[in-house]
């Protein structure tokens, strides 16, 4: 098998690797790499390597990995010699070059050569979710790794300073400098939220935070249905979508309220107003909150806000286990 692929390789990263790693993966006879010339390059980007450096860059990488079987040629357009070579069988690229992929093999076919087998690689996430590219890692955004070097900022759609604190907490623990505004939005859900209403309203505070941010995050508690339980558990989700749209979602512990309070919530109050009620304490949601009271401060709702952020941001710390 003979193997194609291409791109610039301005600054060696992990997801070069893990394209490079597919294509050898196939176990060919050659791979066949092209390597954009300064000029092609210069189409799409202000600033690139030479190609002498991004070439001499490329076969150190090869060599460490004991990648022998490879032929770097310069290409000037998109298809470099891949659309006249007839001994090729397959194509590496990642999902953003697939419509290229497609548009060559049509060139292929109209010359009278088999079309090429395209395998797509992913593109490895960098820590705020988006693909780690060479430009953001020449624009200090992020390094080779992934890891954020720019501040990154995150928007909580809420107007509660309780869980914009929560979330500036876990944030502040996981990346090296950030930013956290809260951003009022609507959840899309009723005020009390009941079994999937909450992780619903959660996404939804999420999507409409984002905005310009490289985060956004929801937090939406409701009073989920446990069947083995016989009974309501509060239950706090917690939702973070990144600028590429994934979504992750985690949540807190549950616990049972007094039995006065499910009823008023049965009734169309808030978990809120009904343990102000019960409690005599005015806004005791934007304080220590109901866990607060009910555990006698043992634990508030901050503590449990926090649980909810982090168990949302696990496919984030230990992204190459969540990788589909």
């Amino acid at each position: 098998m003979r193997v194609a692929m291409g791109g610039t390789f301005d600054a060696i990263h992990d997801g070069h690797k893990a394209l490079l790693g597919a294509a050898f993966a196939l176990k060919p006879e050659a791979v066949l790499i092209g390597l954009t010339t300064d000029r092609f390059a210069k189409e799409t980007r202000e600033e690139v390597n030479a190609y002498a450096v991004r070439d001499r860059n490329l076969r150190r990488l090869l060599r460490s990995k004991g990648w022998r079987a490879f032929r770097i040629e310069p290409i000037d357009d998109a298809y470099g010699p891949a659309d006249d070579l007839p001994d090729l069988d397959a194509l590496v690229v990642s999902p953003e070059r697939a419509s290229v992929a497609d548009s060559l093999n049509r060139a292929r076919e109209a010359k009278g050569l088999r079309p090429l087998r395209v395998h797509l690689v992913p593109m490895v996430p960098a820590q705020d979710g988006l693909p780690i590219q060479s430009r953001r890692i020449r624009a200090k955004i992020i390094d080779a790794r992934g890891r954020r070097l720019k501040a990154v900022a995150a928007h909580v759609g809420t107007d509660n300073p309780v869980k914009v604190r929560a979330v500036r907490r876990v944030f502040e623990d996981l990346f090296d400098r950030t930013h956290v505004r809260m951003v009022p939005v609507a959840s899309g859900v009723p005020e009390q939220p009941f079994d999937q209403q909450a992780p619903v309203g959660a996404m939804n505070r999420a999507r409409a935070a984002l905005q310009e941010a490289d985060f956004g995050v929801g937090i939406e508690a409701g009073l989920i249905w446990d069947p083995s339980v016989g009974d309501y558990l509060d239950v706090q989700y917690c939702a973070v979508v990144d600028r590429a749209g994934r979504v992750t979602l985690g949540h807190g512990p549950g616990f049972e309220h007094p039995p006065a309070v499910v009823a008023m919530a049965k009734a169309g109050a808030t978990v809120g107003e009904a343990m102000a009620k019960l409690t005599g304490i005015p806004e005791i949601g934007s304080k220590y909150g109901a866990i607060g009271f009910l555990t006698e401060r043992r634990m508030d709702r901050d503590t449990l806000t926090e649980a909810a952020v982090l168990m949302a941001m696990l496919p984030r710390i230990r992204r190459g286990l969540y990788s589909r």
